[in-house]
């Protein structure tokens, strides 16, 4: 299910390129586009207000690994272990792709294929009357091997779900409180999308015979 448009702009100079966006649907898949608005707590917006952004949006990779599952970590930065999909920021200058490739390089070690572009999801989050635009490119890609490396120190462990595993991720997300409440409510949208997208599909006519 889409989310509704928000009637707000947003006051982030940093907007999504159609141009390249167009450049990555020729290349990996017409994404799905969702505008997502978000109503950002005190953490959310310690990271998202800033004069100088350090990043334009961010890479969201779901890596499928090679016993078929998805792969999750979680961060030193936690208080407690939160896995989810990995996540990179893209630089101001930098292109979608080059980041994408840099973040799994930098976070997994992996060498991968791109299956699909997924989606964006168009997020504007809004404190006291201000709003920042903050996008996510999701992708799904494919692992050539077992092997992780975590070569920036940020991550404490990997593990993997299977795909239908992924809506009980987001619910987890989607459960957090404290200073993680928003943030977490923002982190599900990625793997309601990977899962929606990504869930196979059950044929009618087998569907009929189930409800028969």
């Amino acid at each position: 299910m889409d989310i509704p448009i928000h009637s707000a702009r947003a006051t982030s100079s940093f907007a999504i390129n159609p141009r390249e966006v167009e450049h990555l649907a020729r290349r990996y898949g017409q994404p799905v586009y969702r505008q997502c608005d978000i109503q950002a707590d005190a953490h959310v917006r310690a990271h998202r207000w800033r004069d100088k952004p350090d990043r334009r949006g961010e890479v969201v990779f779901a890596i499928r690994q090679p016993n078929g599952h998805i792969l999750l970590h979680t961060k030193r930065s936690y208080r407690r272990p939160i896995y989810r999909l990995p996540t990179g920021g893209i630089r101001p200058d930098e292109a979608v792709e080059a980041a994408l490739y840099r973040e799994i390089d930098e976070e997994t070690g992996q060498e991968v294929v791109v299956e699909r572009f997924l989606g964006i999801l168009d997020c504007c989050f809004h404190h006291d009357g201000s709003q920042v635009r903050f996008p996510s490119y999701v992708f799904y890609l494919r692992s050539l091997t077992s092997r992780l490396e975590n070569r920036d120190g940020e991550v404490l462990r990997f593990r993997t779900v299977s795909l239908p595993r992924l809506r009980w991720v987001a619910a987890g997300l989607r459960s957090l409180d404290g200073d993680r409440r928003c943030w977490g409510q923002w982190r599900a949208l990625a793997h309601d999308l990977v899962y929606q997208l990504l869930r196979p599909r059950i044929p009618r006519t087998k569907m009929a015979r189930r409800n028969g």
